[in-house]
């Protein structure tokens, strides 16, 4: 699960070293570009905090507007730089529930989202794990949910364009999906 909602992705700034300003420095998550620019929920969980911090002495003030999941698991999924947010403090979110806008907020060299996934213990991970993408620069497509499912179920277009056809379709691909998380 890519976070956004339609489109192609592209990682422009893998997780782990790398040089920044000249300065070699460790990427905790993962800089994504999309061209649609509407950010999603990859794991479920309760918004922990929607927020912009302004004060420069508080390192959080890079990340501009940002959102904060935590997974039922302890698990921290961050959403950086966001031009807009959709979600609140306590709110409750699930997969591919929008989050807010890709922006260019905080200490930001243009337009993108940093993605990045937390261990309950607050160990950064990479978080290509979680959006099942290599952990390189490279494009990837945002698969629908009804894509996830035919592919994780082995089931062939046929299938998928026989069901497509049904009225509330994309609720059930949504509802398939959602249960075999």
């Amino acid at each position: 699960m890519l976070p956004y909602k339609t489109g192609t992705v592209r990682v422009t700034s893998p997780f782990g070293m790398r040089t920044f300003d000249g300065v070699p420095d460790n990427h905790k998550g993962i800089d994504l570009v999309g061209t649609d620019k509407t950010v999603v929920a990859v794991m479920p969980g309760k918004v922990l905090f929607s927020r912009q911090i302004l004060d420069k002495n508080n390192r959080t003030s890079e990340w501009g507007n940002y959102v904060c999941v935590q997974s039922d698991d302890g698990t921290l999924s961050y959403y950086c730089h966001l031009a807009s947010r959709a979600v609140r403090a306590g709110d409750r979110v699930g997969v591919g529930d929008i989050i807010g806008r890709e922006g260019s907020t905080g200490k930001s060299t243009g337009s993108h989202l940093h993605f990045e996934v937390r261990r309950p213990d607050g160990v950064s991970v990479d978080p290509t794990m979680a959006l099942g993408i290599p952990n390189r620069i490279g494009s990837h497509d945002v698969l629908t949910d009804a894509d996830n499912v035919c592919r994780k179920a082995g089931l062939e277009a046929q299938t998928k364009a026989y069901l497509d056809r049904y009225k509330y379709a994309d609720d059930l691909w949504r509802k398939l999906w959602e249960a075999m998380q």
